[in-house]
Formats: C-alpha cells, structure tokens, sequence
C-alpha cells in the first residue's frame, strides 16, 4: 500500500486563489482597457488584488511573479483607460469649472456636426429667436 501524501504539505504547496486571481485579473483588464471605464475600474482591482496577494506571499517561500505580473498588467491597463477617455475626463472639467453655462455661441463652436448645431439651438432657443428671427425654427 502506497503512503498517503501528508495533507498539510499538499495544503501548503496549493497556490491560494487570490494569486491566481491577480494574472487574470490583469489579463481581463488589459483586454478591456480600450473600453474606457469597464477598463479602468478592472484595472483598479486587478491591482488591488494583486497588492493583497504579494503582502500574503510575504512571509512564505511562493512565487510572486503571478501577482506581480497581474499588478503589471492591472498599472498598464488603468493607463490605457484614463488614455482612452481622458477627453471625456478633459470635458467633464471644462463643464463642471463653467458651472455647465455655455452661450449659443460656444456651443456652435463645439458642435461638430449638423446635429449638435440643432442641439445647440434647442437648447438655446429663447437666444437663437432674439438673434435670427427671420431663421426657421430649429
């Protein structure tokens, strides 16, 4: 009859889930980054994780490079995604430093379309009748 395997020793040579976790975690932010938030929010917590799974790792003899490599990837992914949406970022600043308060003219100027010019109408509509009362109705 074979020995049996002691269980502590195979308890203690199992990787714990966390370090598994922090790689693909990594991974799936990475593949997400060049959506933006989803992205950034998984790139947050790829990092997070594997911040938890190296300070576990600390005192026993495993390997980190699964968490330092899901930490990597987690860094690389939140800078892609503030890339990503930073002029989404840049205009939410803009709005909220203006008070959200634009002339008929500033938002002429920033639409980039026909469509966005009859936003800008619309939503200027008492100005755009002062100024071009022969002009048809938006």
């Amino acid at each position: 009859m074979p020995p049996e395997p002691d269980a502590t020793t195979a308890a203690e040579r199992r990787r714990p889930g966390i370090v598994v976790a922090a790689p693909v975690l990594g991974v799936m932010a990475l593949v997400s980054a060049w959506t933006g938030w989803g992205g950034l929010a998984l790139g947050l917590v790829a990092v997070a994780v594997a911040l938890v799974a190296v300070a576990r790792l600390r005192g026993r003899d495993g390997s980190r490079r699964g968490p330092l490599t899901g930490l990597a990837l987690g860094l690389v992914a939140v800078a892609i995604a503030v890339a990503v949406e930073w002029s989404t970022l840049a205009g939410a600043v803009t709005y909220l430093e203006t008070g959200g308060v634009r002339t008929l003219d500033e938002c002429m100027r920033q639409a980039q379309n026909e469509k966005e010019q009859h936003v800008c109408k619309s939503q200027h509509l008492d100005e755009y009748r002062a100024r071009y009362p022969s002009e048809i109705d938006p």
